[in-house]
C-alpha cells in the first residue's frame, strides 16, 4: 500500500513519573489497535499548546486517550475533595486540540476520560465523582481485569456505534470515577449504562467527519471482543477518507 494511504493518528498522552524521571506515556494497547487498523500514531505530548495547530495539519485524526481526572477549573467548577491527579496542561493541550481538528474537518475518537474531555471541550461539564454524587450508580471503577466486560450499555439503534457492535446491548469495562454531567450542545448521546451514565457519545451532524467518544477503554477488550477492533477500524478508515477528500 501506498504510504499517502496510511492515516497519522495523533495520540494524547499522561504524564507518568519513576525514579524521580518525568515521562510521557501512551497505553502499548492502544498504540498496537491504531497500528493494526493501518493508521500510523504519533505521540502528542502534554503542555504543547503553542503547537495544537503544526500536530492538528499533521495528523489525520486524533484520539484522546484516558489517562488523569479532568481539572474541574477546566469546566468552571470548584473541585470536590473526590477528585484525584489532575493535568491541567494536558486540559489546555487537549482544549485547543479539540476545537482545533473540528475546525479542520478532522475525525476524533475519545477513549474513557477522551469521551468526558471531549464533552468539556465542546461547552459541557464533568461529575466530578460518580459513587459521592450518585447514590444509586452502579459501579464504574471496576477491579477485575481491564480486559473484562463488567456491565451492560443500552446503544441507540441510529447511531454509527450500533452499526459496529451490531446490538442494542452490549457489555462494556469500566474504568472511571468522572463521567458527563452537562453535555454539549454539538454532542449527542448514543449509549448508556442501567444508571443512566452517559456511555457514547457521537457529533450531531452525520455528514461531517467522525466524532465519536466511549466511556469505557476499548483498546483492552480487542483481544476478547472483536467489535472493538472494528471501532478503531471504522475511526481508521474514516480518517483515510477525510486524508484523500484533502
Amino acid at each position: 500500500m501506498d504510504s499517502s494511504a496510511y492515516p497519522v493518528i495523533g495520540l494524547t498522552s499522561s504524564v507518568v513519573t519513576h525514579n524521580q524521571i518525568m515521562s510521557y506515556h501512551i497505553h502499548e494497547k492502544c498504540v498496537r489497535s491504531v497500528i493494526q487498523a493501518g493508521g500510523v500514531p504519533m505521540m502528542i505530548p502534554n503542555g504543547s499548546a503553542e503547537l495544537i495547530e503544526v500536530w492538528g495539519n499533521v495528523c489525520d485524526g486524533i484520539i484522546l486517550s484516558g489517562g488523569e481526572d479532568i481539572d474541574p477549573y477546566s469546566f468552571h467548577a470548584h473541585p470536590s475533595p473526590e477528585v484525584k491527579e489532575t493535568s491541567p496542561k494536558r486540559d489546555e493541550t487537549e482544549i485547543g486540540l479539540i476545537r482545533y481538528a473540528l475546525e479542520m474537518n478532522k475525525p476524533i475518537l475519545g477513549l474513557c476520560r477522551g469521551m468526558t474531555m471531549l464533552n468539556v471541550a465542546l461547552g459541557g461539564t464533568v461529575i466530578q465523582d460518580i459513587k459521592s454524587q450518585h447514590e444509586n450508580a452502579i459501579n464504574h471503577d471496576q477491579q477485575t481485569v481491564r480486559s473484562e466486560p463488567t456491565h451492560i450499555i443500552e446503544i441507540d439503534e441510529k447511531s454509527r456505534l450500533f452499526q459496529i457492535v451490531g446490538s442494542k446491548s452490549y457489555r462494556v469495562n469500566s474504568m472511571h470515577h468522572q463521567a458527563i454531567d452537562k453535555l454539549a450542545s454539538d454532542l449527542k448521546v448514543v449509549a448508556v449504562a442501567p444508571d443512566g451514565m452517559i456511555e457514547a457519545v457521537e457529533g450531531m451532524s452525520e455528514e461531517a467527519p467522525l466524532i465519536i467518544g466511549v466511556q469505557w477503554h476499548p483498546e483492552e477488550m480487542v483481544s476478547v471482543e472483536p467489535a472493538m477492533q472494528r471501532l478503531f477500524e471504522m475511526f481508521i478508515t474514516e480518517c483515510r477518507r477525510q486524508k484523500a477528500n484533502g
